[in-house]
């Protein structure tokens, strides 16, 4: 049971005890520069498959989403050991690890000459992406008390906005501003790049100092590896945590169709506007700023509404906005057409409150000694969203249009809410609602 007196507050957030404000503001910075390189590498590889080695525009929305369904492959295979060993020794070694691993995918990238030098370097990023995915997704859950945890992940989702924003606004922009000074694509790629790899080194150590160190229960608590390996798969027989494992494949899924697919639309619609590479690069990220924007002044009042409803409730609101955003994809224009702006903000809105929803749901059911493990799973299905669709995105982008893989994905959500809509009636879950409160 939890005592209030032994806990601290950040702001109007209760935290679980034994966390410090410290802890909560060092989780808030590395979830920022972890989400901006996990979008960013999908994001800045247009320009490189551009630039760097001069794919064939025809031919770039294949080999895109083939590096990323085999980058998924990898996490897939990642993800659940990487919980278990965190339910075991801890979640701040954990993250660590995966921070540097992805600096060096991203340090080796932008020098590949190949195809198989790509896939290799982003399957270095691939294991760092498993561990430092899910320690975040996981201390966001450990962070806080039940009552505030929807305005906790609220919160760190601002923060994760901002490093999209950032990766979009100030990393994607280098190219630009080096060439207008003289230097080569090729040089100011790699420059953008190093940048990206020597901010994943920063937080490694600043996470090190930061973040709470050993298990979220005492030793003698913790469950033995041969419980930790099927509890994701156990837990799944709860109705409510096997619809966060569905709208994870969702969730997941969109950051990454998003980065890929919208980067290589601007691409391609900016070459029939005789635009460069860089220059389509740099209106692009005028679209993503506005989306980011609007989902960042959304995040704390989707995640207060977490706390005061029922999360199956919260889920089907999600649902509802992921369904409209990603089916409007088919009918609009371009994404560097800003009167399109409307469509792209419900797109934000959907796919950033699914990644809440999804969130708050399994950490309010899972067990705090297991919570590592099953939100590997979790992890687990947003890596297989991402291997399905992108893979099949990548096709129906070359061969239907850019707008496919959207659409695909909206039937999906649009199905998905159709369930959550039946869970929340016949399985709605205990009411935490009147707790919390």
């Amino acid at each position: 049971m939890e005592k209030v007196a032994s806990t601290q507050r950040l702001g109007p957030i209760l935290l679980a005890p034994g966390i410090h404000r410290s802890h909560v503001v060092t989780k808030i910075y590395v979830a920022f520069v972890t989400v901006a390189m996990l979008t960013g590498m999908s994001f800045l590889q247009a320009y490189l498959l551009t630039e760097h080695l001069h794919i064939p525009r025809g031919e770039q929305g294949t080999i895109a989403g083939d590096l990323t369904f085999w980058a998924e492959i990898v996490s897939l295979c990642f993800f659940s050991p990487f919980g278990v060993l965190a339910d075991r020794i801890g979640r701040r070694p954990v993250y660590v690890g995966g921070i540097l691993l992805i600096g060096l995918g991203y340090g080796l990238y932008p020098f590949a000459t190949s195809f198989t030098e790509l896939l290799i370097y982003r399957s270095i990023s691939a294991v760092g992406v498993a561990a430092a995915a899910g320690m975040i997704a996981t201390l966001t859950n450990d962070y806080p008390q039940e009552k505030s945890r929807g305005l906790l992940i609220g919160v760190t989702s601002m923060t994760n906005i901002l490093g999209v924003i950032f990766m979009a606004a100030v990393v994607a922009q280098i190219p630009s501003l080096l060439i207008d000074r003289g230097f080569d694509p090729v040089t100011s790629g790699k420059v953008m790049f190093m940048f990206a790899a020597s901010l994943c080194i920063v937080t490694a150590a600043v996470a090190r100092l930061g973040l709470k160190g050993g298990t979220a229960v005492a030793r003698h608590e913790r469950a033995s590896v041969n419980v930790l390996v099927t509890s994701g798969l156990r837990a799944a027989m709860n109705p409510r945590i096997a619809l966060s494992y569905a709208g994870a494949f969702a969730a997941r899924s969109d950051l990454v169709i998003q980065g890929l697919f919208l980067a290589l639309w601007a691409m391609h619609d900016g070459a029939q506007r005789d635009m460069s590479p860089a220059e389509a690069m740099a209106r692009f990220g005028g679209m993503i700023i506005i989306m980011q924007g609007v989902s960042l002044a959304a995040a704390p009042v989707f995640g207060w509404f977490m706390d005061q409803v029922n999360r199956v409730t919260a889920t089907i609101v999600a649902l509802i906005f992921a369904t409209l955003g990603y089916l409007s994809m088919g009918i609009i224009t371009s994404p560097l057409d800003f009167a399109m702006a409307p469509y792209f903000i419900v797109l934000a809105f959907g796919s950033s409150f699914m990644l809440k929803s999804s969130l708050g749901l399994v950490g309010q059911e899972a067990p705090p000694k297991e919570r590592a493990s099953i939100i590997a799973v979790l992890g687990m299905f947003g890596a297989l969203g991402i291997l399905i669709l992108t893979l099949f995105g990548g096709r129906l982008f070359d061969t239907w249009g850019p707008w496919a893989p959207f659409v695909v994905a909206g039937a999906y959500q649009g199905i998905l809410l159709i369930l959550a809509i039946v869970i929340g009636i016949v399985a709605p879950g205990p009411d935490l609602v009147g707790r919390r409160r």
